[in-house]
């Protein structure tokens, strides 16, 4: 791909993430409007969105993904273990492996928030006429199958 050509795609996906802006503002507002933060910090909510996606992990492991030490993470685990959001589990076979997870309640909160970001999109989605909606739909397609790709990469 020539110099021009790049420019021009990087351009694009600049353009791609302004026009998408505005629809994940909506979306935060939205969450926040409904009350599925409650007592959730930024840094509660990260872990939840960790642990609901990769599943389980041990502490050390969360230290790592979320950039942080060891000892700043036990303390935001404490409170939210004390907010029934997280559990902490023993490994069977190494008893000094501490590995967390979420509880229902975690989950029951990511839930939440995904429900209310898809009934924001579902409303706009709505709004569009039939055509534009399989134009949607085929640029979804495309971008999930580009996510698939991504995610098949180490």
């Amino acid at each position: 791909m020539n110099s021009s050509a790049t420019v021009n795609q990087t351009s694009l996906v600049e353009q791609c993430l302004d026009e998408l802006e505005p629809l994940i503002a909506r979306q935060r507002k939205a969450v926040a409007a409904q009350g599925c933060l409650r007592a959730i910090s930024n840094n509660h909510l990260h872990i939840l969105f960790l642990l609901t996606t990769d599943g389980p992990m041990a502490m050390g492991r969360l230290a790592d993904q979320l950039d942080a030490s060891l000892p700043s993470v036990t303390g935001i685990v404490d409170r939210m273990v004390g907010h029934g959001l997280v559990e902490r589990l023993r490994d069977d076979d190494d008893r000094r492996l501490v590995v967390v997870r979420a509880t229902s309640a975690g989950r029951t909160a990511v839930e939440e928030i995904d429900m209310v970001r898809r009934q924001q999109l579902a409303r706009v989605l709505a709004l569009l006429d039939q055509s534009e909606q399989e134009a949607a739909l085929h640029v979804f397609r495309s971008m999930r199958a580009a996510a698939n790709q991504l995610s098949e990469q180490p």
